[in-house]
């Protein structure tokens, strides 16, 4: 089964700007590599253009196989780009998303289990 991971990202770091720059160009070939290598099925990212852009400028969605996924999470190249960004941009942030067949399957789960709780 697939699932998605979200990176989402606020505002660069003043002074710092530069670095983060560079930081996005590194991440963004990164995916790609690892796009081009099948370890991930999905890569794209995204700048937002309307919210709170001191909070939220941007994120990366990528999407593969669960075990895939989990492993390029625990490559060092990714925790060291992950922490890069913790000091380049404010608001850092990584998520595990429920994406393809895993939708319908939370879906029911939850109707079955508001069902045995009578909700």
């Amino acid at each position: 089964m697939e699932i998605g991971l979200l990176i989402r990202y606020g505002k660069l770091v003043t002074g710092r700007e530069t670095q983060a720059m560079e930081l996005f160009q590194e991440s963004t070939a990164y995916f790609q590599r690892r796009l081009s290598e099948g370890v991930i099925t999905y890569f794209e990212p995204f700048f937002l253009k309307t919210s709170d852009l001191e909070e939220e400028t941007g994120f990366f969605i990528i999407k593969g196989p669960a075990p895939e996924v989990f492993r390029l999470m625990d490559e060092e190249e990714y925790l060291r780009l992950m922490e890069k960004a913790t000091v380049l941009v404010e608001h850092m942030r990584a998520d595990i998303l429920t994406v393809g067949e895993g939708i319908p399957a939370q879906f029911e789960r939850s109707m079955k289990v508001h069902a045995e709780l009578g909700i």
